[in-house]
């Protein structure tokens, strides 16, 4: 090895041990960081956000089991903004903030968009705040596909389909679908919206003639929402925390530690510091839909 070949062997090791040691100082750093927030005994209000289509949120619930688990949080806030996304997600995370608000005071704040599936989520809050300008309700659940049949039969395509039974994988593109289909698949969207509809009656309280106005599906602005008791109050942020802080008898200097789950630790840990774009990929296999994205 000439002296050139060295020095080069040299600085590639020596950058090699300086990019480790970075790291390692960056995790010590964000770990003393995370843990210095939380204190014996320090009374706290956690704070998570629910961001783009709700799908596989299965981070999100440990978070809020995490935070149900910790006996120095005193409080909850739900930051929203988010279309919705699968039923069952949504539903899901519901059932957690509705288990979690028997125990703490628990708001939602909703931002620009907290419709359908989030705006299911957001039902399981003590209270629900908004802008006057956030877009909600859509309440509803939708099933979505394509038909191939006649455009196969204009370029001379004949699909076969083997099935064990006439309503097995319906709807299917391949098929036409029939007033049997048709009427089953009704079906199945009118007990998960009879669902959806019964858990809004339930929580907000509202009239038979309210409940059958939002059954369409239309959206709301917070004004809106708020004249028909969807949400509670209108305001920003802090109005929430606020309420919070007064429903649990807290002290005004509480501090709210973020627990995003998309955004913690761990993330930090593994030098994703740049966020990824998420795309928009739902599809049959993820279920029946309560999303509002119009277009989609």
């Amino acid at each position: 090895m000439n002296k050139n070949d060295f020095l080069n062997q040299y600085f590639i090791s020596r950058n090699k041990l300086l990019k480790i040691i970075l790291v390692l100082l960056i995790s010590i750093f964000i770990i003393s960081t995370f843990l210095s927030n939380f204190k014996n005994n320090e009374v706290i209000i956690g704070k998570i956000k629910i961001e783009g289509l709700i799908k596989d949120k299965f981070q999100l619930l440990e978070e809020i089991k995490k935070i149900e688990d910790n006996k120095n949080i005193q409080g909850l806030l739900v930051i929203v903004n988010s279309p919705g996304g699968t039923f069952v997600s949504s539903k899901e995370i519901f059932n957690a903030i509705d288990k979690i608000s028997n125990n703490i005071p628990t708001a939602v704040y909703m931002r620009e968009v907290a419709t359908s599936g989030a705006y299911l989520a957001s039902l399981g809050a003590n209270q629900i705040f908004l802008n006057e300008a956030t877009i909600t309700g859509s309440v509803g659940v939708i099933l979505q596909t394509v038909e191939f049949t006649d455009l196969f039969k204009m370029v001379g395509i004949n699909p076969l389909v083997v099935k064990s039974g006439e309503l097995k994988a319906v709807p299917n593109p391949l098929e036409k679908i029939n007033d049997e289909k048709l009427e089953y698949i009704n079906d199945i969207i009118g007990q998960m919206q009879k669902e959806f509809l019964r858990i809004v009656k339930e929580k907000r309280k509202i009239t038979e003639e309210t409940v059958q106005m939002i059954s369409d599906g239309r959206i709301f602005t917070g004004l809106i929402a708020k004249s028909l008791n969807l949400v509670d109050e209108v305001g920003v942020e802090d109005d929430a925390i606020t309420w919070i802080k007064k429903k649990g008898n807290l002290d005004d200097n509480v501090k709210v530690i973020d627990f995003d789950g998309e955004e913690n630790i761990f993330k930090f840990l593994n030098l994703k510091i740049i966020e990824k774009i998420k795309k928009l990929e739902l599809s049959l296999n993820d279920g029946i839909l309560a999303v509002w994205v119009p277009g989609l």
